[in-house]
């Protein structure tokens, strides 16, 4: 005979509800730190899960519905057994914000027993062992986020062997002599020897960097590096546009294919560099091996933090609830209705808003809402919908493909990591700056070869010394000309600032510059077994330099408009020395707006 037995565990806190979310939401994390074995799963039909223990002695499998949750104040799971001595299990994690301070948490447990076993296993399991396991866990938890600490910071006992800590002992002194900090190396080598499994299966260097207080792109970097004396294996993760989960693990860029799938999802998608490709590492088995497989939960709201809050609300009924945001643009949809509502978090925005679901459609209008909202959200279809609100920007903790492939260090040191021919992949933004030297066949006529062609060395040299210096690479060199490639304007017109202020201080005969500067979308390719652009971006860009007299930098309308060239532009230029006019660009039928820069 089936019975119901309910268990609640309550515990004041000292962090808040946000500062502990991360941690307690992670219930990957948190069923592996509370003891339970690892998960797999079989397959996914209508967004249930169906799953199992992955222990060859125990065949328990379970159908998992989606999570619910509520960022920072709820969530909650309901597994539907298949077999084993349980029938269904809930569980509701609460969190509720102390006036003064902290978090007064709940956990509940519902668990219904399918026989016998059942009986003996729900009161000793959750009513004896979770109680113990939870408190400490849970405090544990709470002693981290109460000092500003990240899921990075748990840290478990000493997990490098000796042949692993001599490894990285040898590896690290190669890595110094080629200009890694020490500082990174001593933070890289207490994260490997301590963080636990699933820290290490997806090594994202800005969130490393973010958690030691450390510039990203020395620890980016210093992982790179790290990656080719062979401490650390470099990956390309695939992200699904939807749930932005991975989709594909990839260990070269030719493995990667810009037309993927998500299982999860259910939907086909175009991946992008900068949006959809990332770059993550894990430890060489050399050093320390590594289970990437290893999961123990398949799904929960830390694994989509993009998602403030998923909820199921009835037909014909409603629901309130409250949350926090971040200021920016959200997406409010549902699973079976088409399109979506478009929000704007502010501090000035209502406090109160109704979001309802009908069939006619979402309403037009931007709706603003503050940090801090309560919503009332009405179902007005015949039909259960699941009421989700996303975040509509990216996390910047993430290294895209795009940040990785624009840096020198990464040309340098992995210039056979290409694409597959014939493989093209879209990037939505970057900036491309092309240069040329002015009178270059009159600087050989006149000081003779030699001496000539050592000035035209050193010019590639400051300028692959100033792209590197802003975070930008040097694609190519065409004769004189180069072809460069930045994340941002401004990173491009401060690096060829810098260029022409080292040319002219070299001396007679002064070298003189031509330079075009164009930002937006291309297309990323092999050619020549390099990664290289192409596309109207770099077309424009590409004919910029004809419009210099030398001396001078060309830029386009984005270039102009952008906030840091502005501010920059402001500080470095002369009075007077930025000067608008209008030009045909070949292959172009309209005139373009452009901008004469003397440096």
């Amino acid at each position: 005979m089936p019975r119901e037995y309910h268990y609640t565990f309550t515990y004041d806190l000292q962090a808040t509800p946000e500062a502990l979310w991360p941690f307690v939401s992670d219930t990957n994390r948190f069923n592996r730190d509370t003891g339970l074995p690892p998960m797999q799963l079989l397959g996914i039909e209508n967004r249930v899960k169906r799953v199992k223990f992955k222990l060859p002695l125990i065949n328990v499998q379970w159908d998992e519905e989606p999570f619910e949750w509520t960022y920072p104040y709820r969530f909650g799971i309901l597994r539907r057994y298949v077999n084993g001595p349980l029938i269904e299990m809930r569980v509701d994690c609460r969190l509720e914000r102390i006036p003064a301070s902290g978090t007064h948490l709940t956990y509940d447990v519902h668990a219904v027993s399918r026989n016998f076993l059942g009986d003996i296993v729900i009161p000793l399991g959750i009513g004896v062992v979770s109680r113990n396991v939870f408190e400490k866990v849970f405090h544990l938890y709470d002693r981290i986020a109460s000092r500003g600490g990240s899921v990075l910071d748990i840290s478990h006992t000493r997990r490098l062997s000796s042949a692993g800590h001599a490894k990285f002992k040898v590896l690290s002194e190669r890595l110094k002599a080629q200009g890694v900090d020490d500082n990174i190396l001593d933070r890289l080598y207490e994260f490997i020897h301590r963080a636990d499994e699933l820290s290490i299966q997806r090594m994202r260097p800005y969130a490393l960097a973010d958690t030691w207080k450390l510039p990203r792109r020395a620890v980016l970097e210093a992982c790179l590096r790290a990656t080719r004396v062979g401490m650390l294996d470099m990956y390309w993760d695939i992200l699904c546009p939807e749930c932005r989960g991975v989709t594909a693990d990839n260990s070269h860029l030719s493995d990667l294919s810009s037309r993927a799938h998500c299982n999860t999802c259910h939907i086909d998608f175009t991946a992008s560099f900068d949006h959809n490709v990332e770059v993550v590492f894990r430890t060489n088995a050399s050093v320390r091996p590594v289970d990437a497989a290893l999961e123990f939960c398949v799904g929960s709201p830390q694994r989509q933090p993009h998602i403030a809050f998923s909820l199921v609300v009835p037909a014909r009924e409603e629901l309130p609830v409250t949350t926090m945001l971040e200021k920016g643009r959200y997406t409010m949809r549902t699973t079976s209705l088409q399109g979506s509502q478009i929000l704007m978090a502010t501090n000035e925005g209502s406090s109160n808003v109704e979001i309802r679901a009908r069939d006619a459609g979402w309403p037009y209008d931007v709706t603003r809402l503050s940090l801090a909202p309560r919503l009332n959200l009405i179902n007005e279809t015949d039909n259960v919908q699941t009421f989700e609100l996303i975040r509509t920007a990216w996390s910047d903790q993430a290294a895209t493909a795009s940040d990785v492939t624009t840096l020198q260090t990464f040309r340098d040191l992995f210039s056979t990591e290409v694409l597959r021919l014939g493989e093209e992949i879209s990037v939505s933004s970057v900036t491309l700056m092309f240069t040329d030297l002015r009178n270059s066949t009159k600087l050989y006529r006149d000081i003779g070869d030699a001496p000539a062609f050592g000035r035209v060395r050193e010019h590639f040299e400051i300028l692959q010394k100033a792209a590197d210096m802003e975070s930008g690479a040097i694609i190519k060199t065409m004769g004189d000309a180069v072809m460069a490639a930045f994340r941002t304007p401004a990173a491009a017109v401060k690096a060829i600032w810098n260029v022409q202020q080292e040319l002219t201080a070299r001396g007679e005969p002064p070298l003189l510059i031509k330079v075009g500067i164009h930002h937006g979308p291309c297309i990323v390719v092999n050619l020549n077994e390099r990664l290289d652009y192409f596309g109207s971006t770099v077309n424009i860009a590409a004919r910029l330099p004809n419009f210099s007299m030398g001396g001078e930098v060309i830029i386009s309308e984005p270039i102009r408009n952008d906030t840091e060239v502005i501010e920059f532009l402001e500080k470095n230029a002369k009075p007077n020395s930025l000067i608008r006019f209008q030009s045909e660009i070949k292959g172009y039928d309209q005139s373009m707006d452009l901008w004469r820069i003397k440096m």
